[in-house]
């Protein structure tokens, strides 16, 4: 199917922002940004790329990059190698490169027999994943009203940091339970089992601190049901940033989308729906925060809409946010943008209203319309009023952020059916889907083709007709 020109343009952005951060020599080693920054989120920006602005391509991962991007890739995975040992506990740090490392591993990214044979500072990818796993898990709040959550460096009540060490836990749970391997082999069942544990804590912490409330007087408590959560789980409002991070970190922890307290916190996210900007909705950060929410309000989102879950009747769903329109109630609430009748960028041509009108209605556009028109020449995502990030020059968090949400990006770089991660569906992959029959699923897991949350015979009926080869031939 040919791509429409809202996907064309998305994926011109994609490029440019990627070539953006490549030529500011964020994939080095050693990376421009330095260790305790956002390589890593930039890393899975690379990784997740797909091969047109067609949501239904895959994410390349590695084996399916270029050459160029496969040699950037090589360099970003020496520096998390070259890197993590000796280090303490980070949370942004070791959460995306957590999620970036598992996601090149299992699209068959090489270890360091190829990348550092004879450098002491290289560890394999194992035992890199290992380190950051084994340190995280051991800075996880064990008792009282933080119980699950993080700090910055050790033990805490901060949403911000937990959210990073609940997504790489979650993506390396991915890595732990997959059958491949490069210079070890990554099975690990006593670590995926802890972070099992892990995980589910941390859903606990968000269903005990979740409130109602936010940071904003036209947009306060809008519905008794309602709860969020705030920078830190104690003495903070709900904001848009952390509480669609708590959605998906729900879901890592067991939860679906019928889940009564997941619906909580997705009824508050549809009832203070925004994305052009956060207003005062931040916690303090609204600009700082607003390619982060972007990526944590979608990526929650995607994973629902990937899970293949029907919503029930009454429940909130994915395509619900947008469609309430702002009222004395919550001033502030935006809807969702109508495609048809939205103007190119000019930076991509400049066309007139209708030029999108093939598009759907709905969060995607309303996310990546806004950040395609946030584009400059350079690539960077930050020509209309972005006031800059945690991190400095080139932006790299925000810029990654940006690029993951056009991406449609989850921070699981491992297709469906593709079980090995090696970029084709094979008989190898179909007879690891058997053998996991009867078998819970973790979440992305591609043996789960139709998302039911069992591993059945039907998958390994649907997953034999997306086979690359006639008859499944390697």
């Amino acid at each position: 199917m040919a791509a429409t020109p809202f996907q064309t343009d998305v994926s011109i952005a994609i490029t440019k922002g990627l070539n953006y951060l490549a030529t500011a020599g964020v994939f080095n080693n050693p990376s421009s940004l330095g260790v305790n920054s956002a390589q890593g989120v930039a890393m899975e920006a690379l990784l997740e790329k797909r091969a047109s602005g067609n949501p239904a391509d895959p994410p390349q991962g590695y084996v399916g990059a270029s050459a160029a991007d496969q040699a950037l890739l090589k360099t970003a995975a020496s520096f998390i190698l070259s890197n993590s040992f000796p280090q303490s506990f980070y949370a942004y740090r070791d959460g995306a490169w957590m999620f970036a490392l598992s996601g090149y591993a299992l699209t068959g990214g090489p270890d360091k027999s190829v990348l550092g044979p004879a450098v002491p500072a290289y560890h394999t990818i194992k035992q890199t994943m290992d380190a950051m796993v084994d340190r995280t898990l051991a800075s996880q709040t064990a008792s009282d009203v933080c119980k699950g959550f993080w700090g910055y460096t050790g033990t805490g009540c901060d949403s911000s940091t937990t959210q990073y060490a609940s997504a790489g836990l979650n993506a390396a749970r991915v890595f732990y339970n997959s059958n491949k391997s490069a210079d070890n082999v990554f099975a690990d069942a006593v670590r995926a089992a802890a972070i099992d544990a892990a995980l589910a804590s941390t859903r606990a912490g968000y269903v005990l601190n979740g409130k109602a409330g936010s940071d904003n007087a036209s947009c306060g408590t809008v519905t008794a049901t309602e709860r969020g959560i705030g920078y830190q789980a104690t003495g903070y409002n709900p904001s848009l940033q952390q509480t669609a991070s708590g959605i998906y970190i729900q879901l890592f922890g067991g939860a679906d989308v019928n889940d009564a307290n997941l619906q909580h916190y997705m009824e508050w996210v549809r009832n203070h729906y925004r994305y052009t900007d956060l207003d005062n909705m931040g916690n303090s950060w609204p600009g700082a925060s607003h390619g982060y929410y972007l990526w944590s309000s979608f990526k929650g989102m995607e994973l629902i809409r990937q899970s293949g879950v029907v919503v029930n009747a009454g429940n909130v769903g994915p395509n619900d946010y947008g469609t309430v329109p702002a009222n004395a109630g919550c001033t502030f609430r935006q809807s969702s943008l109508v495609p048809a009748a939205k103007a190119q960028p000019a930076l991509f041509g400049g066309a007139p209203a209708g030029v999108y009108s093939a598009e759907t209605t709905g969060q995607y556009f309303d996310f990546a319309y806004t950040l395609i028109n946030m584009q400059c020449a350079s690539g960077a995502f930050e020509c209309t009023g972005y006031n800059g990030s945690w991190e400095g020059s080139p932006n790299a968090a925000h810029n990654g952020y940006a690029l993951l949400v056009l991406q449609r990006a989850t921070g699981i770089v491992q297709t469906k059916c593709d079980v090995n991660g090696d970029g084709k569906v094979d008989s190898t992959d179909i007879k690891a889907i058997m053998a996991g029959i009867g078998k819970p699923p973790v979440a992305g897991d591609p043996r789960d083709y139709n998302g039911d949350g069992v591993i059945n015979i039907v998958d390994v009926r649907q997953c034999t007709l997306q086979c690359t080869n006639n008859k499944c031939a390697p």
